[in-house]
């Protein structure tokens, strides 16, 4: 869809559908919910107001105010209006307008907005930013170059954008006149009040600025301060790092910048003067006495009136020193402090443990996530292993664990609660950038062009291919080139996977392939195509000079350079050894899409133990059966699938995996004299099979509910703990209503024995059905109409 080209009844709708629901509303207090469930109603009406809108060329007047709601930042005082971050709640039929158009113009900015810039770009990631920093940081002493890195603190940036510079630079960009007098409809007198703690301020008109909460405002100030970069990489005053032809001036996440300079006053100077005329004419601004210089390989001495100070800079929220080696120390040690506070301060909440697997997945994997992916540096053993430490004790509430960490970390059909496995996490956000390394003639990455200027003559995508002998080579001294093959090497040996030699192993450059401990280059082979042992070789065999010659036009003269390949492949490697068919996991790995790349790698990783952990030797001797895997694993999946209730889900899971503590396993403990059942006069051993299943007290109740269940659902329900116990219903129903039904009421009935576990004698069907009917009448309140008329039968038998 052109941008200039009138907003369609379709586009208005897709933007209301990607809205998130459960949002603050803005002023007129109708969410997106609303507008959702009424837009059959609303679509023609708000579709003819969008026209009179476009003709009269302003907003009605209630339709562009907003409440803007302060939010105090982080260890900030609340005396001082600065501490706050303000977040502007517009209504929601501004919203779908603003929306619908940032979605075309989300297309748009990856061709107009530099990769400097990779804040709110569609397909940039902020880690790049810090992976690039790193790696000129690396670069700069390499090459003992005197660099001077400069973070810029914008001064409310977004609160103070120039509306008449912003629309000259839309114009300047060749935008068309019917998208920029939308947006200057929208930004045509716009009103707010303040609220603060339930007080709202008197109305108050806006005169500039980007409001946050407006769908627009980042690829609008994207667009904004995209002029001031291309003023500093144009400035040839203004001296850059320079890695082979390309040089490296500005790094920015919307308004966080970094500037990458050579050490002098020029350039500093030049940059200041800079972004002085800049802010004449933009209204943008930098605090100059909060931005900090970092230097490389020299001192830093303000000569400058401007105030400056030096040190350690904390770029996206990552603090960074010019010793790399530091990296754990400032960001690594102080983030496993707050995770270790946060779960011992939230170790007391009334939640399961499944609940608390979901809280460990929403509030902390986030925070551990991100640094994974902005610092290369893998912390010590010690630090994954304090916070398996920090996390097993919130998931157990400080008593002793019932289930292994590693077995909550498998995924469901292998037992597990998907718990986050942090290490995989570790390895998986270094292996996306190997899967950038192999698309590096298709990105136009800053980052990327570091790193192959790091490798010299090496191509960054061979490196995967090469052995542990990479690590004699210079690129090896980079933090992220290191930190990323080091993750390979381990994928590799989790998969079972070998690569050396492969197809892919390359000829040039190839510290595995030496002659005369020299890495060997025919420039004329390469530049022909011949790259890898693949375009040599075919099968075990060697192919001829005459078929190269005609394969690859080489030059009839190269054939001593063709016995001299010969020779030295022949030393180092067996022809016979060379695998030239790519592991599998590698060709997985190679052919992942980028959308949620790091989602899938993790779930490669966490394949790579294919084992069931269950307790599954005592149930095949307690039940005298032997099964495969795929039961066991289908046993685990119908936990989940075969139930919606959290609670009964775990009920399962905790009996799958034999948690609960009988007579006889007190007895070991030493914490009873016998280990007899003490609930009936069998004399039988108190085990697990025998608490759940076999205690005559419990077998009677269990005989009760099977013949009962039978009778009002019209299946055959055998009193047998395969079906009753493991939940095993393929030889009771094949129709999945009537199996959710079965197993949810079998699950209960669990919970009836759980609850009277220390006096089995109390167990009867009356407490079972008060239990179901409790059940039904939750599951019925969130339920559709047909879901609800499924506990018809089992209704009518309880009442």
């Amino acid at each position: 869809m052109a941008l200039d080209s009138p907003l369609t009844s379709g586009e208005l709708q897709e933007a209301l559908i990607s809205m998130p629901n459960n949002k603050a509303p803005g002023p007129d207090g109708f969410p997106a919910e609303f507008y959702k469930e009424f837009w059959t109603i609303l679509a023609p009406v708000f579709y003819r107001t969008l026209l009179e809108i476009k003709e009269n060329g302003r907003l009605p007047s209630n339709m562009n105010s907003a409440n803007i709601n302060l939010l105090l930042k982080p260890d900030k005082d609340p005396v001082y209006p600065s501490s706050y971050r303000p977040i502007s709640l517009i209504n929601v039929d501004l919203k779908i307008i603003c929306k619908a158009l940032s979605k075309r113009l989300e297309k748009i900015t990856p061709l107009l907005i530099h990769p400097d810039q990779t804040g709110f770009i569609k397909g940039r990631h902020s880690s790049t930013n810090t992976r690039r920093l790193l790696n000129l940081i690396d670069y700069s002493y390499s090459k003992n170059l005197e660099t001077t890195i400069f973070s810029l603190d914008a001064e409310k940036a977004f609160d103070r954008v120039n509306w008449k510079f912003l629309f000259a630079t839309l114009h300047k960009f060749g935008f068309g006149s019917s998208f920029i007098n939308w947006l200057k409809i929208l930004y045509n007198s716009p009103t707010a009040c303040v609220r603060t703690n339930d007080q709202t301020s008197s109305s108050f008109c806006l005169l500039r600025g980007k409001r946050q909460g407006c769908p627009l405002s980042p690829s609008l100030f994207a667009i904004f301060i995209e002029p001031l970069a291309a003023a500093i990489r144009q400035n040839s005053v203004i001296k850059g790092i320079k890695c082979k032809n390309v040089e490296h001036k500005i790094s920015l996440y919307a308004d966080d910048v970094l500037l990458f300079l050579q050490n002098s006053q020029t350039n500093i100077s030049g940059v200041i003067e800079l972004i002085n005329s800049f802010a004449r004419i933009s209204d943008y601004s930098i605090n100059w006495s909060k931005s900090t210089v970092l230097p490389i390989n020299c001192s830093f001495h303000n000569s400058s009136s401007t105030p400056l100070q030096s040190g350690n800079i904390k770029y996206l929220g990552i603090n960074v020193s010019p010793k790399l080696a530091d990296l754990t120390k400032l960001n690594h040690i102080p983030l496993l402090k707050k995770v270790e506070g946060d779960l011992a301060r939230w170790k007391c909440l009334p939640i399961s443990l499944m609940g608390r697997v979901a809280a460990i997945k929403m509030m902390v994997l986030p925070k551990i996530n991100y640094l994974f992916s902005m610092i290369p540096t893998k912390p010590p053993q010690d630090w994954f292993r304090s916070l398996d430490s920090y996390m097993s004790k919130f998931l157990w509430k400080n008593k002793p664990p019932r289930i292994s960490l590693k077995t909550l970390q498998k995924t469901k059909d292998k037992g597990g609660l998907e718990l986050p496995n942090v290490q995989h996490y570790f390895l998986a956000n270094r292996l996306q950038f190997i899967s950038g390394w192999q698309k590096h003639t298709l990105l136009d990455e800053p980052w990327l062009d570091v790193e192959q200027a790091l490798c010299n003559n090496l191509e960054i995508s061979d490196l995967p291919f090469i052995s542990s002998n990479i690590q004699r080579h210079e690129c090896f001294k980079s933090i992220n080139i290191s930190s990323s093959l080091t993750a390979w090497w381990e994928f590799l040996k989790l998969t079972e996977s070998s690569l050396i030699p492969c197809k892919r192993t390359p000829i040039w450059n190839n510290p595995d392939i030496l002659q005369n401990n020299n890495m060997i280059n025919f420039s004329d082979w390469s530049g022909k195509g011949i790259k890898y042992l693949e375009h040599i070789l075919e099968g075990t065999e060697f192919i001829s000079f005459d078929r190269l010659v005609t394969q690859y036009g080489i030059n009839k003269k190269r054939f001593l350079e063709y016995q001299q390949i010969k020779s030295i492949v022949k030393k180092r490697f067996k022809p016979g050894q060379v695998e030239l068919q790519t592991p599998p996991s590698v060709v997985q790995f190679l052919t992942l899409k980028t959308p949620k790349l790091l989602s899938k790698i993790y779930r490669m990783l966490s394949k790579t133990d294919e084992s069931i952990s269950l307790p599954i030797a005592k149930w095949e001797a307690d039940l005298s059966v032997n099964f495969d895997q795929n039961f066991w694993s289908q046993i685990c999946l119908k936990t989940f699938h075969l139930i919606r209730n959290p609670s009964l889900q775990l009920i399962q899971y905790k009996i799958l995996h034999r948690v609960h503590y009988t007579g006889h396993r007190m007895f070991k403990m030493g914490f009873t004299s016998t280990n007899n059942c003490s609930h009936c006069q069998t004399n039988s051993p108190d085990n697990y099979i025998h608490a759940l299943w076999f205690c005559p007290p419990v077998q009677k109740f269990w005989r009760e509910i099977c013949e009962d269940l039978s009778k009002c659902l019209k299946c055959n329900i055998p009193t047998s703990p395969l079906e009753c116990l493991l939940g095993s219903l393929d030889n009771v129903t094949p129709e999945k209503n009537i199996a959710h039904m079965v197993f949810t009421a079998l699950c209960i009935a669990k919970k009836t024995v759980l609850m009277n576990w220390k006096n089995k004698n109390n167990l009867n069907s009356n407490q079972y059905r008060n239990y179901l009917l409790d059940h039904i009448s939750l599951d019925t309140a969130s339920a559709t109409t047909s879901d609800q008329l499924l506990w018809a039968p089992l209704i009518s038998s309880i009442t």
